[in-house]
């Protein structure tokens, strides 16, 4: 970003210009999105966005950075929803899993998004929801498996969110997917709790 918005009539304007890149995105796709298809969505002139943004590139990051705030919004809502910590880790990382697939799949600017992951500095996104879900993991497995501490658990939930989150995002984009839906998230599920659920009582 090239300035900072410091005014609040600025900080507004930003904010509209940041939801533009959206609804372009959205509408038009990536390659045909344009900085003046975003000015003439949040209603400002193309000289009023380059004060701020230098390039559809920095456009599409700022994007990146406001929807992992609201994504991660979205997770906590839908976690105090489900009372979290009262769920087996099984049955947790099943609905979670779908959970997120289901808003990309369903959300065309999040679909984009995934279709070009490659193109895109991706890490914006997916490195603060990596973050926060390590966060909100750490309450659960201190509350449910105290006994039975998960070795190296941070590096352990960074390995398999990042892992599930490319395997998700990878899979939905596919033309032709090898295998179902179903088989994948059972395959994630037993890979993520395979790795983390603590040993049965009484094993050797």
């Amino acid at each position: 970003m090239r300035r900072i918005p410091r005014q609040q009539r600025s900080r507004e304007m930003v904010a509209r210009i940041i939801d533009a890149v959206g609804e372009v995105l959205a509408e038009r796709g990536l390659d045909n999105m344009t900085t003046n298809h975003v000015a003439d969505a949040a209603g400002v002139s193309i000289g009023s966005l380059y004060q701020y943004f230098s390039d559809k590139d920095e456009l599409v990051e700022a994007l990146l950075e406001s929807l992992s705030k609201r994504v991660t919004r979205d997770f906590h809502q839908q976690s105090v929803k489900l009372n979290m910590n009262t769920l087996p880790l099984r049955q947790l990382v099943e609905l979670a899993i779908r959970y997120g697939m289901q808003s990309i799949r369903t959300n065309p600017l999040m679909y984009e998004l995934a279709r070009n992951w490659q193109r895109l500095p991706f890490d914006r996104l997916l490195e603060p929801l990596s973050q926060f879900f390590q966060v909100m993991a750490q309450p659960y497995f201190l509350k449910n498996y105290q006994n039975y501490p998960v070795e190296n658990l941070q590096a352990k939930l960074y390995v398999l969110v990042h892992s599930t989150l490319f395997t998700s995002v990878h899979y939905l984009v596919q033309d032709v997917p090898t295998i179902s839906e179903d088989e994948l998230i059972a395959t994630l599920t037993e890979m993520i709790v395979g790795m983390l659920e603590p040993p049965a009582t009484g094993a050797g």
